[in-house]
């Protein structure tokens, strides 16, 4: 059965690789780039290592747990159809939409985001 492009395995392949980035980052920081001691790293690379694991590894964890979630419902929902039905989903257009456009009415909002009067 085909599965809806609905931005599932997206959101699983962004959350494994930031996953993978942050914890790629704090090895790095408590190895390589001279450890942690009780006040912190103590390089500026082992700082910023450390800051980058702690802004990937929990926005990782949040977007692999929603896309697992994704998973989970597009798997259930497939069970519970009869046949080989299609999921009514279809591809979506981001087509002069920026990464943060909720809007599915382009004329709302103007060409950098501000809302028209």
């Amino acid at each position: 059965m085909r599965q809806p492009d609905d931005g599932t395995i997206q959101l699983l392949e962004t959350g494994i690789g930031t996953l993978v980035a942050g914890v790629v980052a704090a090895v790095l920081a408590s190895t390589v780039f001279g450890g942690i001691g009780p006040h912190g790293p103590h390089t500026n690379p082992g700082w910023i290592s450390l800051i980058i694991a702690m802004m990937c590894l929990p926005f990782g964890s949040l977007a692999f747990v929603l896309g697992g979630a994704k998973w989970l419902r597009n798997r259930r929902m497939a069970a519970s159809r009869p046949g080989p039905v299609e999921l009514p989903l279809g591809q979506v257009s981001r087509e002069g939409k920026g990464l943060l456009s909720f809007s599915e009415n382009q004329s709302e909002y103007g060409r950098h985001g501000k809302e028209r009067q």
